[in-house]
C-alpha cells in the first residue's frame, strides 16, 4: 500500500500541473492529423498475379494513375474492375517498372523529397521477415522511398524514445532532436533522438535501431543494443502533414500513408550527450517530460513542434509510463487510436 501511495504521489504533480482532459484532447487531435481520410476514392493497386481489392498492395490517387501507366504502358494496366495492375511476372521486371514510374512522378514534381533509398513493397511486415530468415536478405518488390506514399506502399520505421531517468516521474527527460533545415520532409521540426524508415537493405527493426543510433546520434553499440522493443503504433492517412503548403491545389501529389512504427525505449546514461553525425539532425536537447507534453498544444510554431507521426509514438510512451492513465478522459479512445487495423 505504501508503495502504491508513493507512486501516486509521484504522478500527482504532473497530473495536477496539466489538465488531463486537455492533454487527452490534444493527443486525439495529433492522432487525427495522421489519419486524414482521402477526399476522393483511391484506386487499388495490385500485382496481376494477386489482385485483391479488399486488401490491395497499394492505393493510388486517380490523378497520378495516367502518369504511372504512361511511364511503362506494357507493364501497367488499369480497369474499372481491377484498378491499377502491374502486369510483369518477374520481381526484376516489376521493380524496373516501379522505378520508371517513380522517375516519371519525380519529373512532374510530385515527389517532394527523393531519397535514393528503396523501401520494401509488401502487404505485411511478415513478408519481409520470412524472406530475410530464409535468404539472409530481402529480394522482393521495392519502390523508391520518396514515391512510396504515392503508391500507398506500407511504410515501416523505427522510433526511439531516448530518456534519462529522474528521482520521480516528473523528473524524467527525453532527448529531442531538431531536424536539419535541409531535410526534404518536415525541415527544422522536432524529432526523436533516433528515428527512420526501414530500408530494404536493413529490414530487421532491432538491427536498424543500432545502425541508426550510431549514424544519427553517435550512440555507441554498447548503449544502443540496450534499446527495448516496446510495441508499435500505426496510422492510415493522407500525408498532407509532411507537405504543408506544398501540395497541388487539386490534391494531386498527396500520398496515402499506411505506416507502422516500431517503438523502442532506450535509457540514456546521464553523462552521455548525443551528437549529430550524418547531418539528418542539427542538434539535440534534453527536455523535461512536462515540456514535451506541452508540445501537443495546437498553434505552436514549426520549430516548436514534433513531426506529426512522432506524436503518436510519444503518446504511446506517455500511456505506457503512466503519464496518461485509465481514469483520464478518452483513455481507451487514445490507446485504441494508436493502432489502426
Amino acid at each position: 500500500v505504501l508503495c502504491c501511495l508513493a507512486l501516486l504521489s509521484k504522478t500527482k504533480g504532473i497530473i495536477s500541473s496539466r489538465s488531463a482532459s486537455t492533454l487527452s484532447s490534444q493527443i486525439l487531435h495529433r492522432v487525427a492529423v495522421c489519419n486524414r481520410s482521402p477526399s476522393k476514392p483511391l484506386i487499388p493497386f495490385n500485382l496481376a498475379e494477386s489482385v485483391n481489392l479488399d486488401n490491395p498492395l497499394g492505393l493510388v490517387d486517380e490523378g497520378v494513375v495516367a502518369t504511372i501507366v504512361s511511364s511503362s504502358p506494357s507493364s501497367f494496366a488499369v480497369s474499372a474492375g481491377d484498378g491499377l495492375v502491374l502486369t510483369e511476372s518477374s520481381v526484376a521486371a516489376q521493380n524496373a517498372a516501379l522505378a520508371k514510374a517513380s522517375l516519371a512522378l519525380r519529373e512532374l514534381g510530385l515527389i517532394k523529397a527523393w531519397r535514393d533509398e528503396l523501401s520494401p513493397f509488401v502487404n505485411s511486415f511478415s513478408d519481409i521477415t520470412r524472406e530475410y530468415k530464409s535468404k539472409g536478405r530481402y529480394e522482393g518488390l521495392v519502390v523508391e522511398r520518396g514515391a512510396a506514399a504515392l503508391f500507398s506502399c506500407r511504410g515501416f520505421g523505427v522510433h526511439v524514445n531516448g530518456y534519462v531517468k529522474g528521482e520521480t516521474m516528473a523528473d524524467l527527460k527525453l532527448w529531442v532532436g531538431k531536424r536539419s533545415e535541409s531535410k526534404g520532409v518536415c525541415p527544422g521540426m522536432l524529432d526523436h533522438i533516433v528515428a527512420g524508415g526501414i530500408p530494404a537493405s536493413h529490414p530487421l527493426p532491432s538491427e536498424n535501431v543500432v545502425k541508426e543510433c550510431g549514424e544519427e546520434a553517435g550512440i555507441p553499440e554498447d548503449i544502443a543494443e540496450k534499446a527495448e522493443a516496446v510495441g508499435m503504433i500505426s496510422y492510415h492517412g493522407m500525408d498532407t502533414w509532411a507537405w504543408e503548403g506544398r501540395i497541388d491545389q487539386d490534391g494531386t501529389g498527396e500520398g496515402y500513408k499506411r505506416d507502422v512504427l516500431f517503438c523502442y525505449d532506450l535509457e540514456i546514461p546521464p553523462d552521455f550527450v548525443p551528437k549529430p553525425v550524418d547531418g539528418e539532425v542539427s542538434g539535440f536537447e534534453l527536455v523535461g517530460i512536462e515540456e514535451v507534453m506541452k508540445t501537443f498544444e495546437a498553434g505552436r510554431g514549426v520549430t516548436e513542434t514534433y513531426k506529426a507521426n512522432d506524436y503518436l509514438v510519444i503518446a504511446d510512451f506517455l500511456v505506457r509510463r503512466g503519464y496518461v492513465r485509465p481514469e483520464d478522459d478518452d483513455y481507451t479512445e487514445i490507446v485504441q487510436s494508436l493502432r489502426v487495423a
